[in-house]
């Protein structure tokens, strides 16, 4: 019963961290959420988002080593890396709106949207 239950948990919890495809992923940050700042503002926000995906991806690449690493990648990292993809479209957005300077750039990464 015991491992029923786990695994019946597991299921649930799990569900809770499936990935994003790139279209979905926008609605992850919140609308406007970038508006009232600078265009100096929006370059260093995209630059520490730029660093923090490139750190959650090294850290999935590494997990995906070990056995279990692709469960440990979905579940710990997969969610985080989508809410930072999120914050780099609505900041280049933001960027576009207005008419910064065209520094903000989307990093390719060969981690793709999971389905």
């Amino acid at each position: 019963m015991r491992i029923v239950c786990l695994g019946i948990l597991c299921v649930a919890l799990g569900g809770c961290s499936f990935a994003l495809d790139e279209s979905s992923g926008v609605f992850a940050a919140a609308p406007g959420k970038y508006d009232f700042l600078d265009c100096k503002s929006l370059s260093q926000r995209a630059q520490a988002a730029a660093a923090r995906e490139a750190e959650l991806s090294g850290l999935m690449e590494r997990a995906n080593r070990d056995a279990f690493g692709p469960v440990v990648s979905t579940l710990v990292y997969r969610d985080e890396l989508n809410s930072v993809r999120a914050d780099q479209y609505a900041l280049r957005k933001a960027a576009d709106e207005k008419r910064c300077t065209p520094d903000i750039r989307p990093q390719s990464t060969s981690l793709g949207p999971m389905h």
